[in-house]
């Protein structure tokens, strides 16, 4: 009986053990690619968090009977994750986050920085979004968005208003200040969409409580128009990238016609 036990166990184990590693693709920020599996035994939100508190590297093997290998964190772009079938299951990077010093006034860019692994929401041409939902014993706890340009070397945290939250006209306000700080981060070498966040940044900063308490009333009629958390979310976030590509896209496409009339001239 003691044997029979001893080998379930084994086999148990065996079984565990190879449901801790994922086939993945790993791409580094040199273009190297690697092909086999990581060690993920979690759900995607809750691995995110445990990389994003915990871990600087990550388990990889190449094959099942490989053995283990640690891979710096800060050397990887991108971790696509296949299912059972090897399809692509998940898309995340290990996206570099420039932090703003929320004990400022001003709330400028702080010299903290992390890298944070991200699960990818889209990506276009110019940028991509990054989105998780972070839960706390089975309980939904808040939602992270994060945006980050191809043409810089920093994403963003696009602060939500969070859940459970008391929604007093002071806290509102705050939280879509951040928002607007780091679309001004994001947009910064935009001269008209820098013009169109200036009346919004200056709304969000007042003292005049009436003032505040239209924006909270504004913001709470908003919200309840929107069926779902995550659409109303997304709604928020989307306003702002369809302002900066309407404003912005024909700058850059002048500046691309710019610099292959100064090539054409060479």
């Amino acid at each position: 009986m003691k044997r029979i036990f001893v080998l379930a166990m084994f086999f148990v184990g065996l079984s565990l053990h190879a449901q801790r590693y994922r086939p993945a693709k790993i791409i580094f920020r040199d273009s190297t690619v690697l092909n086999g599996l990581v060690e993920n035994s979690l759900e995607p939100s809750d691995w995110v968090y445990s990389m994003n508190i915990h871990k600087t590297r990550i388990t990889f093997k190449k094959t099942k009977s490989s053995p283990r290998e640690f891979l710096d964190v800060k050397k990887i772009d991108r971790i696509i994750l296949f299912d059972k079938s090897m399809n692509i299951d998940e898309v995340m990077d290990f996206v570099p986050i420039k932090e703003f010093n929320l004990f400022n006034k001003k709330i400028p860019l702080s010299d903290k920085t992390q890298i944070k692994l991200l699960p990818l929401l889209f990506e276009t041409e110019k940028y991509r979004v990054y989105r998780y939902e972070l839960w706390v014993n089975k309980h939904y706890d808040r939602t992270y968005i994060y945006i980050k340009r191809k043409d810089q070397k920093y994403g963003y945290h696009f602060e939500l208003i969070e859940h459970g939250v008391v929604l007093t006209p002071s806290y509102i306000s705050f939280r879509l200040l951040l928002q607007v700080r780091a679309m001004q981060e994001f947009g910064k070498d935009c001269p008209a969409f820098l013009s169109y966040l200036k009346p919004l940044y200056q709304k969000y900063t007042t003292r005049d409580r009436a003032l505040r308490k239209q924006t909270a009333k504004e913001f709470k009629k908003l919200k309840k128009s929107f069926k779902s958390r995550k659409e109303f979310e997304l709604y928020l976030l989307m306003t702002y990238l369809k302002k900066y590509e309407e404003l912005c896209g024909q700058q850059e496409k002048t500046h691309q016609q710019l610099e292959k009339e100064k090539q054409n001239r060479q």
